[in-house]
């Protein structure tokens, strides 16, 4: 069975930005054109097509694109089996079960979607082969959804008034992603979703996870920042935002650079998305820490202490105006190299 959703996507972020964009994928979409939503993964492309589809006030079929995809797993297929009793004409009195295919046809999604007038949500729709995608060319051009012929039912499903398509990709260039074939785009209007501004990430982080204000204002800035001098990221840094958000709310956890709880909670977070090694990602992850550091007290000089190995393990600030919100020193073994 086929479960139709009821668009409600939760705590939706209101932003001027985001309205933007709303607003504009709802003219297209009310217009009678299906829109596609491209960006890098984490930039909210999923959330806004659920809060565009709740707009459009239609039950939605939600689909996720697979590379596994088949053709009848778009438009349906024939499926189904039954029991048939088959009487040996030697030994009667032995009485065997077999399994015979029903030629019994299920609608898919997208079947259901267009007969019906839903709302279809195909999420990373670049996922799949293109030549499984190309049913839906005659679906948004011609109005029609051909489907295999068969004895007992038509051999198209003209696609109902109230029809739309909203769909999702990433880049390229992401691992498991196909290029997408000109015709499909030439019939979707296409927006690109950058990564949101910083106070959409702010909103954004404030409403998913509760933490105050400031905190998330600390949060955004040094993912920000760290992400500006890390090279080769694809993805937003919306998504560990959100993770270090939730964990330092959930565990009392102060949002601070000096807090080694909070350097902990980023470390783990950030390191492994940047491509670098870990010793090259924590250098720069914690030369942050001390900027931040640096900016909020005025301080002139910070230290780095590192390893035998060259590996930064912890940052000592050495302020100028005052100790009182230092970062405690590291173990004397410990060689510090101050910069200035």
């Amino acid at each position: 069975m086929t479960t139709v959703l009821q668009a409600r996507p939760r705590r939706f972020v209101s932003t001027p930005a985001l309205d933007r964009v709303a607003l504009r994928a709802l003219r297209y979409l009310e217009s009678g054109y299906s829109i596609h939503l491209r960006g890098p993964a984490g930039t909210g492309k999923t959330t806004l097509a659920l809060h565009l589809a709740d707009l459009l006030s239609r039950p939605m079929m939600l689909l996720f694109g697979d590379d596994e995809f088949k053709t009848s797993d778009l438009i349906g297929g024939q499926t189904g089996y039954k029991r048939k009793k088959v009487v040996d004409n030697y030994i009667h009195s032995v009485v065997k079960v077999e399994d015979e295919l029903q030629q019994q046809w299920v609608d898919s999604r997208l079947t259901l979607a267009c007969r019906d007038g839903f709302t279809l949500v195909y999420d990373e729709f670049n996922r799949s082969r293109p030549e499984v995608n190309n049913v839906l060319l005659s679906a948004l051009e011609e109005k029609l959804l051909v489907l295999p012929p068969t004895a007992n039912r038509t051999e198209y499903v003209r696609v109902h008034p109230d029809f739309r398509a909203i769909f999702t990709s990433n880049p390229d260039e992401y691992c498991g992603v196909h290029a997408t074939q000109d015709a499909l785009l030439d019939r979707l209007i296409t927006i690109h979703m950058p990564e949101p501004d910083e106070l959409t990430q702010q909103e954004i982080t404030l409403n998913k996870t509760g933490i105050d204000r400031e905190s998330a204002a600390i949060i955004v800035t040094l993912i920000r920042t760290y992400r500006g001098r890390v090279s080769g990221e694809t993805a937003s840094g919306l998504r560990a935002g959100l993770m270090i958000a939730k964990i330092c709310h959930e565990h009392d956890i102060v949002v601070t650079p000096e807090n080694p709880e909070f350097r902990d909670v980023c470390h783990d977070v950030l390191l492994s998305r940047s491509g670098l090694s870990v010793t090259e990602a924590t250098r720069l992850l914690w030369e942050v820490f001390n900027d931040m550091i640096c900016d909020e007290a005025g301080e002139s000089e910070v230290a780095i202490a590192l390893t035998d190995d060259n590996a930064p393990v912890m940052a000592t600030a050495v302020s100028t105006v005052s100790k009182a919100s230092a970062v405690p020193s590291p173990p004397p073994a410990l060689k510090e190299k101050k910069r200035a």
